[in-house]
């Protein structure tokens, strides 16, 4: 009995953190779509997060832009890049659109 709850926990923890890489992937993946000129830096977890490669809970935070960009998922679970191009989401003086096309990052204000 404790092999089998034990095996049902770990399929569903395996889902749950699938869904969630999943989830992370789609968006990367809608980001070069909407940007296939973009840099390498801004094809990266740390677009939006304040952590390049996440590890555990607690450390997936989102960062200014990730933030904004988490305001504008619709209902049908899209995001919309275009609402936040014109925004200046970290508040160093520089548009998120003029970051992405420089290859800065439109979430570290030490990145402009």
């Amino acid at each position: 009995m404790k092999k089998t709850t034990i095996s049902v926990l770990a399929l569903l923890t395996a889902l749950g953190l699938g869904t969630s890489l999943l989830a992370t992937m789609d968006i990367q993946k809608a980001f070069k779509e909407k940007y296939p000129d973009a840099k390498t830096l801004n094809t990266k977890c740390s677009t939006c997060h304040t952590m390049a490669l996440p590890k555990k809970d607690g450390d997936h935070a989102n960062n200014a832009y990730g933030t904004d960009l988490k305001a504008t998922k619709g209902k049908d679970g899209k995001y919309d890049f275009a609402a936040i191009e014109k925004k200046d989401s970290d508040g160093d003086g520089v548009s998120n659109l003029d970051e992405i096309t420089k290859g800065t990052n439109p979430g570290d204000k030490a990145s402009k």
